[in-house]
């Protein structure tokens, strides 16, 4: 019976047309809790439930994704706070709960988040593949999208080279001339990640290569891939939003968010001020805060943090003690008890 239904899937996941495509669009493996971020590419207007899926390293024990139906679309639907086409995937975390069609963004984060109970210890930093399948096993064909990357120190790992044999075989990844698939894998460099660096996909386009990959130093879970960012050397951050207007909801803890884009790991101080220059909030210092993206906090209607109706000035200072560089800026908040 389970092979019969496996068999159902197979050819429900088949039957997308060639321009509809369930991707690896992300990849995290130096962190204590590594990630892997899925995006649903298609030219029309399609859905796609991804939670019988495994998103794997295919090593040791893994599981598919959700016991609920999880629904990612080739649009972003305005009714939900998180971009529909993307899915990030915890791999080592059982303990948290499936943001499911049902349950929503639960941690009100802005990212549909997904836990698993995978390999322990998640994805190899030195080399390693992901695998979209539709279970646990590389030999049958049920592979939907692949990666394999590498620190390329000419020794690969038998387990590994296994696994991209597979992929191969079934023209989810390139076959490597020199023979030693090592040199065909994205190139994490000789000490692999560091922790706030990812494996992205430069676009929506597949090739089954490396080529669909660079490394960088912006990790995006449930947002489009940074791969490029110009900015002055000198400028830590950058203000996502320069005024702002809060106001009172049900989740006051997150009324008061203050986007950020952090170019490099740096310090941030996040003070507020009334206009007559009274500090009347200081959060505590953010330490070595990773480049991407990045929110400060605020609850201004919230217990002993209540403020009156009115303008405020935010400040937001960074120090890279690494580069001895600092920057700042000042943002409007604009307080009020109605919309």
């Amino acid at each position: 019976m389970k092979k019969i239904i496996i068999v159902i899937f197979i050819i429900s996941i088949s039957a997308f047309p060639l321009s509809s495509k369930l991707l690896i669009n992300e990849v995290v493996t130096a962190t204590g809790s590594d990630w892997v971020e899925l995006y649903f590419q298609s030219s029309k207007k399609e859905s796609i439930d991804i939670s019988g899926l495994y998103v794997t390293m295919y090593y040791g024990r893994n599981e598919n994704l959700a016991a609920e139906p999880v629904t990612l679309y080739s649009y972003n639907r305005i009714e939900t706070s998180y971009d529909d086409r993307f899915a990030v995937i915890h791999l080592t975390e059982p303990r948290m709960e499936d943001e499911s069609d049902e349950k929503g963004d639960l941690n009100g984060n802005g990212v549909l988040d997904l836990y698993c109970n995978n390999y322990y210890n998640s994805l190899w930093n030195s080399e390693g593949v992901v695998a979209v399948d539709t279970d646990d096993d590389p030999s049958n064909g049920g592979v939907i999208d692949f990666v394999a990357y590498s620190n390329r120190d000419g020794s690969p790992n038998k387990s590994i080279e296994s696994y991209i044999d597979y992929a191969v075989s079934f023209n989810e990844w390139t076959q490597c001339s020199s023979g030693n698939p090592q040199n065909c894998s994205v190139d994490t460099g000789d000490s692999g990640l560091k922790e706030y660096m990812s494996i992205s996909r430069v676009s929506g386009n597949d090739t089954n290569s490396m080529n669909d990959f660079v490394i960088t130093n912006f990790q995006t879970p449930g947002r489009e891939n940074i791969v490029n960012v110009k900015r002055s050397r000198r400028r830590l951050f950058r203000c996502l939003r320069n005024k702002i207007s809060l106001f009172p909801s049900k989740s006051s803890s997150l009324s008061g968010r203050v986007p950020l884009f952090v170019y490099e790991s740096c310090n941030i101080k996040f003070r507020i001020f009334s206009v007559n220059g009274m500090k009347v909030y200081e959060e505590p210092l953010y330490r070595y805060v990773k480049p991407g993206y990045f929110s400060l906090k605020w609850a201004p209607f919230a217990g002993n943090s209540f403020r009156p109706t009115g303008l405020y000035i935010g400040r937001i200072e960074a120090v890279s003690r690494e580069r001895s560089i600092s920057d700042s800026k000042s943002i409007i908040l604009i307080l009020s008890r109605r919309k």
